[in-house]
């Protein structure tokens, strides 16, 4: 990515589980998944009324009331399991918060809830009824039962769209993804002890839109490089994961953040409803960001080193690594080694091997090539003898000796005398 005109790359993504930086990533995420789990097999959800049924009755009083007398309130009515209320109060204590389970019968219900009322007005005094609801349990059980099947359908039909725009390696990690972040906003909602309504289910699915969102987004760029760098084979493709990773981090950032200031701010000023919806949307938007980089990435490229193909050009760029290593060793023991480029090596490499398959495979075509007959007309009887032809005059002339002189300093001392001697 490009900070400030100058770009800044991050090794994020690894071609093994138990390396670095996989380790750092994998390790935080075991944590919040064994954490949400804890919390939901010790604590439970906090359901609704919407989906387990029942009678919620939310009133202002004029006395702050104590939590353990309304419950007290509530135990006299065992016999109906009232004693499983749920009572929570706000503002100080003037306002009391009272989720019952449902009562089949009508009538018991209904003289049951009046004197419930009753009693807490003649103890704190009731100013005004905020909200009273009542829901059947047969109800909550259909909404509970249709929300899996919406779920289940969901990812199948996410899982047969990414499978056909990339491919099915690419659409399982997105979908162990959209779990992660699912699970672990359920787990937390556990750990705080905040309720699950309808609300912060339509959170929930905005959640799984938006982690599946950031992750095509990644997964595209992922797919165009390992075409570009797939056909040089010089990158393994745990570092096409990290290069595409790389470039479209700023961008994940940036709408992380615009996201979540929203967000944010409906949760510091919005009301308790809102509250709650606010929340879920806080820790989906935050998981998803967080996913689609750290868990469905590292998925993918780990599941993709596996192939042949990336398999041996991961071996190749290891090779390369400890050459390199023993040629900076050597360097330093004094003993200078010629400088290589090593992407030229790997590319003379490759060109060699490429050379040395299509010389096999033209030696492998001429065995196979049958050898051509002689033709008919060119076939001599046995019993004609060849015709005698008469050999050709050569136009060359024969070679003349040169004359022998006689050099050295024997001749060259003679000649000198004649001539001293005429003089």
């Amino acid at each position: 990515m490009f900070v400030k005109s100058r770009e800044v790359k991050f090794n994020l993504i690894g071609g093994k589980v138990l390396s670095p930086p996989n380790i750092y990533w994998f390790s935080f995420s075991g944590l919040l998944i064994v954490v949400s789990l804890i919390a939901l097999l010790t604590m439970g959800i906090n359901w609704g009324i919407e989906f387990e049924g029942g009678y919620l009755v939310k009133l202002e009083l004029d006395k702050p009331a104590n939590v353990e007398d309304v419950r007290g309130i509530l135990a006299e009515y065992a016999d109906q399991a009232l004693d499983k209320s749920i009572v929570q109060t706000s503002e100080e204590g003037k306002i009391v918060t009272l989720r019952m389970p449902y009562i089949e019968d009508p009538e018991i219900r209904k003289n049951t809830i009046t004197e419930i009322k009753t009693t807490v007005d003649d103890r704190y005094g009731v100013a005004e009824v905020l909200e009273e609801e009542q829901v059947g349990s047969e109800w909550g059980r259909e909404v509970s039962r249709k929300a899996i099947i919406a779920l289940a359908v969901f990812l199948l039909v996410i899982l047969l769209y990414i499978t056909f725009r990339l491919e099915f390696k690419m659409a399982v990690p997105a979908i162990l993804a959209l779990v992660h972040d699912t699970f672990i906003t359920v787990g937390i909602f556990a750990l705080t002890r905040r309720q699950v309504n309808p609300a912060t289910v339509i959170a929930f699915l905005t959640i799984l839109g938006y982690s599946l969102y950031d992750t095509i987004v990644v997964f595209d760029r992922v797919d165009e490089n390992s075409t570009l760098y797939a056909k040089s084979g010089k990158m393994a493709y745990a570092d096409i994961v990290n290069e595409s990773v790389n470039q479209t981090l700023i961008r994940s950032i940036n709408t992380t953040l615009t996201t979540l200031i929203p967000i944010i701010t409906i949760l510091i000023f919005g009301g308790g409803t809102l509250k709650d919806f606010a929340f879920a949307l806080f820790l989906g938007v935050l998981l998803g960001g967080y996913s689609s980089i750290f868990v469905a990435c590292p998925l993918l490229a780990l599941w993709k080193e596996r192939e042949p193909r990336y398999a041996a050009i991961r071996e190749k760029a290891q090779a390369r690594g400890a050459r390199e290593a023993i040629l900076i060793t050597s360097a330093r023991g004094g003993i200078v080694e010629p400088e290589v480029d090593l992407e030229d090596e790997l590319e003379m490499e490759l060109e060699e091997e490429a050379m040395e398959e299509e010389a096999a495979s033209v030696a492998v075509r001429k065995q196979k090539k049958p050898k051509p007959k002689p033709a008919a007309s060119k076939l001599k009887p046995s019993g004609t003898k060849p015709k005698q032809t008469a050999p050709k005059a050569t136009s060359k002339k024969p070679q003349q000796r040169k004359k022998a002189t006689t050099k050295g300093p024997s001749g060259g001392k003679k000649k000198k005398k004649k001539k001293k001697k005429k003089r």
